[in-house]
């Protein structure tokens, strides 16, 4: 057997550095292999590359005022949003790969170069809680340390997926649900953190999503859902995803 013992000790601190990060990336994807496994099995989750999301909720930023959303997901590249203010006043704005667009007054117009980067960032944060990239050779995965959530201790993996944005996962200790999920980003054109917490977490066909999220801006409490409702679909065909008149 090997014994430590007569391992020269610059050898041992050497070979504990050179180790570190390999032990790191293991942890990391042991978590994010349990925590796929608690959210109905990669299998499953990767059916869910094509969704539907409702909800029902409020926005908390200048005039605190209800809405319902609709949320069409095809990934990569493609998000479709369409939000209902209690105002009466309706937003709708896509993602085509490179193309993004808005309907303003009525009137389809094209998104700047801006904000079309913000809606892939969007979408690349939302495929990294989607979690089945997170396995594949060129994301980059890190520990981070223990923390907590709603008083829960919470396993942490910071994850890149290739072009996206770091995001840190927070995963429910006990249950390996993710239970937060947040990243650097820019609002506006302003750098800000971006938060998601996750709660109340049911079955919708074979995977299990959060009913229920808050979404922080900068710590301070910025969109509430609730209702969250996913039909996971088959296909979606492309120009579901293209601006209007197109």
């Amino acid at each position: 057997m090997f014994n430590l013992k007569l391992m020269p000790l610059t050898l041992l601190i050497a070979l504990l550095l050179i180790n570190t990060p390999i032990f790191a990336q293991s942890d990391a994807k042991e978590i994010i292999t349990r925590a796929m496994d608690a959210h109905g099995g990669k299998e499953a989750l990767n059916k869910a590359q094509q969704y539907k999301r409702t909800s029902t909720g409020t926005i908390f930023f200048g005039q605190t005022q209800t809405f319902t959303d609709e949320l069409l997901v095809a990934f990569p590249n493609r998000i479709k949003l369409s939000i209902k203010l209690e105002s009466k006043e309706n937003i709708l704005m896509g993602l085509e790969g490179d193309m993004g667009w808005s309907i303003a007054s009525g009137v389809p117009v094209d998104l700047s170069k801006e904000k079309v980067n913000e809606l892939k960032e969007e979408s690349f944060f939302l495929q990294t809680t989607n979690l089945t990239k997170l396995l594949e050779p060129t994301t980059k995965l890190t520990i981070l340390e223990e923390s907590k959530v709603a008083g829960k201790v919470m396993l942490g993996v910071k994850a890149t997926l290739a072009g996206g944005p770091e995001v840190s996962l927070y995963f429910d200790k006990e249950t390996y649900m993710l239970a937060k999920a947040e990243r650097k980003s820019k609002q506006a054109g302003a750098d800000i953190l971006k938060s998601v917490v996750y709660m109340e977490y049911q079955s919708f066909g074979a995977v299990k999503f959060a009913s229920k999220e808050t979404h922080l801006l900068g710590g301070n409490k910025f969109v509430e859902n609730k209702n969250i409702a996913y039909t996971v679909l088959e296909k979606v065909e492309a120009s579901m995803f293209q601006k209007p008149g197109k």
